[in-house]
């Protein structure tokens, strides 16, 4: 959706949830045995117009055009970048110890996917999915989840959320992935 009048977008206001919190992993090397966080995060956004308190209207439709309301649904240039987050403070961790390598693999990238929400009245939702995110070190972690928008030629951040803590295990200690 282009935007055609650039100050419409900071009459957004951007509610993130958390729908499916990730409760641990299998610590991964760098080989190609990779086991993801399990289970995976799943995070529903809602866009907000301040004004109204509603999902945003049509900037150019003067009785708010209600198919527009949801257009947020099919924006394509909205995505999620997760991070790895120390349990008890703010500090992301990008980086193992040697410099080199990254403290997670896989997809850390989701475009908003536009979905039925079966618990709630299987209505249209929008939510970013994150179903092959690998941790490398064993530890207690948060995920960092950061909402984007590209507008124009630049990338702008949104809205960030934190994860629950959970927990990566190594190999020995892992207690196997959930049902």
């Amino acid at each position: 959706i282009p935007v055609t009048n650039p100050t419409h977008v900071y009459l957004r206001e951007y509610e993130l949830t958390v729908r499916q919190e990730p409760k641990q992993a299998r610590m991964c090397g760098v080989g190609s045995d990779r086991r993801p966080i399990d289970p995976p995060p799943i995070i529903q956004l809602r866009v907000i117009d301040k004004r109204t308190r509603q999902p945003p209207a049509h900037p150019e439709a003067d009785d708010g055009d209600l198919h527009y309301a949801h257009s947020f649904l099919q924006n394509p240039y909205y995505f999620m970048f997760a991070s790895l987050a120390k349990p008890d403070d703010d500090a992301e961790l990008h980086w193992l110890k040697d410099g080199k390598t990254r403290c997670t693999t896989g997809s850390v990238v989701s475009s908003l996917y536009h979905l039925k929400d079966t618990e709630n009245r299987n209505e249209d939702a929008g939510f970013f999915v994150f179903p092959d995110l690998s941790v490398r070190t064993e530890g207690s972690y948060r995920l960092k989840l950061s909402l984007f928008e590209v507008v124009g030629n630049i990338v702008r951040h949104c809205k960030s959320i934190y994860s629950i803590p959970f927990y990566v295990y190594t190999a020995k200690k892992f207690p196997g992935m959930e049902g």
